[in-house]
């Protein structure tokens, strides 16, 4: 699953905590002119303070004033209640991590669906390509996905991506996609121990302590990359065999032209070949070996008892061998 590292970009001068620059990320300031295009495309605004970026967006959909368009990206400095999976909290201090969410509109005024509701689940791990190759384009740091919605670090998670389905007011269908990114903190600040962030990761492996990942390049890079990958995936109508199309920018973000995006996520998949526990609502835990990804966005995993059984929705644990008997021990 090796993959060559991009020079990581230069990292934003006049220390820590540092607002968002909204120049840079609307396209109007052409810091990062391979991505303008791409910025500049649909809105993007940045907010102090929200209960979280989804629940934002989601709230603007269902005004029928506010209208926002396909592709439109919000961003907050701090979110008063982020949410995971399972409505798990996500919280961190203000200015400190990515966090940002952007909307699909499968149905456009003139122009037929470009992607059927049978595919829009695929959209949570376009944003988690998106910010892995991110994160590795301007930290250098080597980040994999783990299925099926989050960022890892040396096992550690780095990042979560959450997906919610919303009509608008004409009851056409959308996805809010969004993202966080923990960045700026150290680690003693993160909220369990099996988390870490870009400036953790850079001080254990190089004493970098004083560096700081610029969260702006990294949000512009993720916005970019994935309304890139979205335009790519819209172009194949939402299949993730068929090879995508060349990308119209020349950054990193997404696969080269002959991979399809399917290819694309189990190069980058860190669950594939690990022992796993699979927990699912209202069933038994699941214990095997994850062996690949189907068609349909499953994981597939051969059972300890050698079946295998293609899970749709749960929430995996990397197992270490040593310590699986444990509850929750050894994950990662």
């Amino acid at each position: 699953m090796s993959e060559d590292f991009p020079a990581p970009h230069e990292p934003a001068q006049g220390g820590a905590r540092a607002p968002l620059r909204r120049q840079v990320l609307t396209g109007a300031d052409d810091v990062v002119p391979e991505l303008a295009r791409l910025l500049r495309a649909a809105p993007v605004q940045v907010l102090e303070e929200v209960d979280s970026t989804n629940d934002e967006l989601v709230r603007r959909l269902a005004d029928p004033t506010q209208r926002p368009v396909h592709g439109t990206a919000v961003l907050a400095e701090h979110q008063r209640a982020g949410r995971g999976r399972r409505d798990r909290s996500w919280t961190s201090p203000a200015r400190s991590s990515v966090m940002l969410s952007v909307l699909v509109r499968p149905e456009r005024p003139g122009r037929p669906r470009t992607l059927e509701p049978d595919s829009l689940h695929w959209l949570t791990l376009l944003m988690a390509l998106a910010g892995q190759r991110a994160i590795r384009a301007v930290s250098g740091l080597p980040a994999l996905i783990k299925w099926p919605n989050d960022l890892l670090l040396e096992g550690a998670k780095t990042a979560g991506i959450l997906a919610r389905v919303a009509p608008d007011p004409q009851g056409r269908l959308c996805v809010v996609v969004g993202i966080g990114i923990n960045v700026d903190l150290d680690r003693d600040q993160l909220p369990v121990p099996t988390a870490t962030s870009l400036r953790a990761e850079q001080t254990r492996v190089g004493g970098r302590g004083e560096t700081v990942v610029d969260r702006t390049i990294l949000a512009a890079e993720v916005i970019a990359g994935f309304r890139d990958l979205l335009e790519r995936f819209e172009a194949v109508g939402g299949d993730p065999s068929r090879p995508l199309p060349a990308s119209a920018v020349g950054q990193t973000s997404a696969p080269a032209p002959d991979s399809s995006l399917l290819e694309a996520l189990r190069a980058r998949l860190d669950t594939l070949g690990r022992r796993v526990r699979v927990q699912r609502a209202g069933q038994p835990d699941l214990t095997g070996v994850a062996q690949d990804l189907t068609a349909d966005g499953a994981l597939l995993v051969r059972r300890d008892d050698g079946v295998r059984e293609e899970v749709s929705v749960g929430d995996v644990v990397h197992l270490r061998p040593a310590e699986e008997g444990r509850d929750g021990g050894g994950s990662r």
